[in-house]
């Protein structure tokens, strides 16, 4: 009888293991004011009218919009492909990021089109293994606060951001 309750014993710690793995694919997320931020929700729009692509990460009541022109593309529909480029945010017309949130209804943003005050950069790569009709990259940007509200952070900072495989829609951006 012994034997039977350890066999039985082992049995049921053998069963009760299992491996539970979950994929955070795709991806928009980045280290903000050292804290870590995942979208919610996320689009890649890409205008093909003007090669401009726009990356929009929605959490709660925060929107960080990046802009980038112009953007080359192979392909069309869902055997899209971005050409790898790099995008500094730093005093150019073409490359614009932007932080907002809304807080007691007032809406406070932050931007990197401010002269001489915002940094970082906007990185498009193709990953090993790209999905089709998808686009993966890295980004960061210090952007200041453009508002008027005395007691708001004067930066925002975002480090260390990757978008990964975001499906693309080809249209106006919204």
């Amino acid at each position: 009888m012994k034997k039977i309750f350890a066999l039985l014993m082992i049995v049921t710690v053998l069963a009760s293991c299992e491996e539970e793995v979950s994929f955070n694919t795709p991806a928009f997320q980045a280290r903000k004011d050292n804290f870590m931020w995942r979208a919610d929700d996320y689009t890649a729009v890409y205008r093909m009218s003007d090669s401009t692509l726009v990356l929009t990460g929605f959490k709660g009541f925060e929107k960080l919009t990046m802009t980038a022109y112009p953007v080359l593309i192979t392909g069309t529909g869902n055997t899209s492909f971005f050409q790898d480029a790099t995008f500094d945010f730093s005093n150019n017309p073409f490359a614009l990021a932007e932080y907002s949130y809304v807080n007691n209804g007032q809406v406070l943003m932050y931007a990197t089109d401010v002269e001489d005050q915002a940094n970082g950069e906007l990185v498009i790569q193709n990953a090993a293994i790209q999905k089709p009709g998808t686009i993966s990259g890295t980004f960061r940007f210090d952007a200041p606060y453009t508002g008027e509200v005395p007691t708001e952070l004067d930066r925002i900072n975002f480090q260390e951001g990757v978008f990964y495989e975001i499906p693309i829609t080809f249209g106006p951006a919204l």
